[in-house]
């Protein structure tokens, strides 16, 4: 999936992918490069981070 097309029902898809049990609470937060969410789920509140392809290094 490209980054450009992070959606908030993609969010949502990857929190249940992940075993998470969103409630349809979310909120964007400020990140410069990446995208950050607070995701409200049946467990309470978590934050999840999608980092922006080539972020990371094999060095």
């Amino acid at each position: 999936m490209p980054f450009a097309e992070l959606t908030p029902e993609r969010v949502i898809e990857a929190a249940e992918a992940a075993g998470f049990a969103p409630d349809g609470r979310l909120l964007a937060l400020n990140s410069y490069e990446n995208r950050v969410y607070r995701l409200g789920s049946a467990a309470g509140l978590r934050v999840l981070k999608f980092y922006r392809p080539g972020r990371w290094s094999d060095a």
